[in-house]
């Protein structure tokens, strides 16, 4: 059971933001549009994001999926869910209203604290994914 369970993860993990990466990559400008309303960034930084962090969401992805490199996509994908956060949360506390940007614009707006709640929740999975994999690395001789 443990490892159907694993395998769900790892799917529904790898397969999020697989999604995500690909609405954004196929519209940059509307992702760019996206980045700019938290109104975090200096506009020179929001282009090469827009046009980079989908490729980085993607790539993490396939390396999860493939269980190529899956420690360092986890913890790349854990660190991605941290930002996400802090970027919903700061928007939330600001009363801006606007689109999270997360799965690009193909799907309907959602709330921030609903957003807030989706990345905690695949970043929590991310983090018990890296736990089981250290402990898997550990048991083979590959952990410190």
């Amino acid at each position: 059971m443990k490892i159907v369970a694993h395998w769900f993860c790892r799917l529904l993990l790898g397969g999020a933001f697989a999604y995500a990466a690909i609405q954004k990559i196929l519209d940059p400008a509307a992702f760019a549009a996206d980045i700019g309303h938290y109104r975090l960034l200096p506009y020179p930084l929001i282009p090469p994001l827009a046009l980079y962090l989908p490729w980085l969401e993607l790539i993490c992805s396939v390396g999860l999926l493939s269980r190529w490199r899956e420690r360092g996509a986890l913890l790349l994908i854990t660190a991605m869910c941290v930002v996400f956060c802090a970027a919903l949360a700061s928007a939330w506390f600001r009363g801006l209203d606007i689109n999270c940007g997360c799965f690009g614009r193909s799907t309907a707006p959602s709330s921030l604290p609903w957003a807030i709640a989706r990345s905690f929740a695949l970043g929590f999975i991310a983090l018990l994914l890296l736990r089981q994999s250290q402990r898997a690395g550990k048991a083979v001789g590959f952990g410190a």
